[in-house]
C-alpha cells in the first residue's frame, strides 16, 4: 500500500468525517480519532465533522476533537469551544487502510481516523445538535480551525 499525496490525504480525511460511504443505520455517521505511540493507545476521540488544511504545510491538517461536554442547558448538549479546542495533525505518511485512514505523525505517534462508534458517536451527534444552536457567524467561526 502506498502513501497519500496531500491531496488524497484531505480528500480521504473529510470523508471520513462526514461519513461517506459509512452505514449505520439511522445514526449520521462521522469520524472518530484513535492515537497510539509504543503500541498504547494514549488519545481517543470523536471528531467534528469540519476539518482545515493548513495553508502553509499540505501535510497538515486542523481538526477539532470533541473531549468533553460541557453538559446540557435547556434540554441541549453544550459544550465549550476552550475545552473542545482545534488541534493540528502533522501528518510524515498516510495510507488508506480498512475502512479508516491511517497516519504517521511528527510526533512518532500513530494515528487511526475511522468511523465513529459507540459513546463518541453519541458525542459527536451531541456536538452536531449544539452546533445547530449557535448564531451563524460563531459557527462559522468554529468551524473555520483558524483561531482558539
Amino acid at each position: 500500500m502506498s502513501d497519500l499525496t496531500a491531496d488524497q490525504l484531505w480528500t480521504s480525511m473529510t470523508e471520513l468525517l462526514t461519513g461517506h460511504r459509512q452505514d449505520t443505520g439511522n445514526d449520521l455517521p462521522g469520524a472518530e480519532l484513535v492515537v497510539t505511540e509504543d503500541e498504547q493507545e494514549v488519545f481517543l476521540a470523536a471528531l467534528a465533522r469540519h476539518a482545515r488544511r493548513d495553508r502553509d504545510e499540505s501535510m497538515v491538517i486542523w481538526i477539532r476533537p470533541l473531549v468533553a461536554s460541557a453538559g446540557t442547558h435547556g434540554g441541549l448538549p453544550v459544550f465549550d469551544l476552550s475545552i473542545v479546542r482545534r488541534r493540528a495533525l502533522h501528518v510524515v505518511a498516510a495510507q488508506v487502510s480498512k475502512g479508516g485512514l491511517d497516519l504517521e505523525l511528527v510526533t512518532g505517534q500513530h494515528a487511526r481516523v475511522q468511523p465513529a462508534r459507540g459513546s463518541r458517536l453519541s458525542m459527536l451527534q451531541d456536538f452536531d445538535t449544539w452546533m445547530t444552536t449557535l448564531p451563524l457567524e460563531q459557527r462559522i467561526a468554529a468551524e473555520a480551525l483558524d483561531s482558539d
